[in-house]
């Protein structure tokens, strides 16, 4: 494989030489220049996590870096384990049910990001939103997802935001990668805006939200906010969006340790698998 100057992360819940042959299921996430995977016993208790990535000096979705993992990762020895794998894109739109035509949908979604003739767009219902969710990604990547995980579910990342929506008067879910941020904000179950975006430092991420809300007259002081992550490489950047959004916490809790963001991720994507 070409050298990346990988960054390689790995999360165990114990010292266990013999902890992956106990992994019965497993999810992964593709988003730019990254690959994350977590693996659950029979009993959907996480035994571990790992995170790889490489540099922006590579290609975005370098096809050599993913199918290398996919094919010499123990964890991903045996595919008929992997239940989940989600893909992160930017090129996304959602659709209400009322207004949903195939064509229609995929050329709205053409107008609104760059879709090049590479990408394969995707839809997937989302009954909790009654609306369709569309979303364009490579089609080599896409291809190669289901040559080595033919019993997978293949899922937006973007989906786990928009099932079973925080009921709270105004809700913001977050996850973070190394490169982009996926949001979804929601006012009494119902959704207002979702958006995956690049960033770069947590002011880029704190103006997008802060400049939605005043848009759109929401106080982001009084937003109940969840976030998840994908390393524990993001922990510094979510400890610096505190000073803006101080009620920053999990799904499970407050975060009290850098791995906290990545295993109620994990929990929430299996959940959808």
């Amino acid at each position: 494989m070409i050298n990346y100057n990988t960054n390689e992360q790995v999360y165990n819940v114990r010292e266990n030489e013999t902890l992956v042959t106990q992994v019965a299921s497993v999810v992964c996430v593709l988003v730019q220049r990254g690959l994350f995977i977590a693996g659950f016993s029979i009993t959907n208790e996480l035994l571990t996590m790992q995170y790889s990535g490489y540099n922006r000096n590579r290609p975005v979705w370098e096809l050599d870096f993913f199918e290398h993992i996919f094919s010499n990762e123990n964890i991903l020895a045996e595919k008929g384990r992997v239940k989940g794998v989600f893909i992160n894109s930017d090129k996304n739109l959602i659709v209400p049910e009322e207004l949903y035509s195939e064509t229609d949908a995929k050329n709205w979604l053409g107008q609104i990001h760059f879709v090049e003739k590479s990408d394969m767009i995707t839809s997937y219902p989302v009954a909790d939103e009654n609306a369709t969710f569309l979303h364009a990604a490579p089609v080599n990547i896409c291809e190669l997802v289901k040559i080595h995980f033919r019993q997978a579910q293949v899922l937006p990342l973007a989906i786990y935001q928009l099932r079973s929506p925080n009921k709270r008067p105004q809700s913001m879910q977050l996850c973070l990668s190394n490169e982009q941020v996926c949001v979804s904000v929601h006012r009494n179950g119902q959704l207002q805006w979702h958006k995956v975006f690049s960033y770069s430092s947590a002011e880029d991420i704190a103006y997008s939200l802060n400049l939605f809300c005043k848009e759109n007259n929401i106080d982001a002081a009084s937003l109940y906010v969840t976030c998840g992550a994908l390393s524990a490489a993001e922990y510094d950047r979510i400890n610096e969006l505190t000073q803006y959004f101080p009620g920053i916490i999990t799904t499970n809790g407050p975060i009290n340790s850098v791995w906290q963001p990545a295993i109620s991720l994990s929990q929430q994507l299996l959940s959808c698998v």
